[in-house]
């Protein structure tokens, strides 16, 4: 993003708007990152997974901060719960 489309953004939209916004964003990428574990081993599986928590984390700060009697925020944790317990799944996985 660049200074002139974050003006235009602010201007444009609620704040409410840009959480809700940001909170998916940083959501879909730590979605993302654990689906990206699932297929991998060793340290660079464990790679993605502390990718994905440092996404999940963003993820839900921002969706905590959307004023929408934490709807948001449920539907993130459901959707990022599911994606991490498929991410952290016991056992070895073999290269695809």
């Amino acid at each position: 993003m660049t200074l002139s489309a974050a003006r235009k953004e602010v201007a444009s939209r609620t704040d409410k708007a840009i959480e809700r916004e940001t909170a998916l964003k940083w959501a879909y990428r730590a979605v993302a990152c654990y689906e990206r574990a699932a297929r991998e081993v060793g340290v660079k599986r464990l790679g993605w997974i502390l990718r994905a928590a440092d996404y999940d984390h963003e993820g839900r700060e921002h969706a905590a901060t959307v004023k929408d009697s934490g709807r948001t925020l449920k539907k993130i944790e459901k959707m990022l719960d599911k994606a991490a317990r498929a991410g952290h799944s016991v056992g070895r996985r073999k290269k695809r």
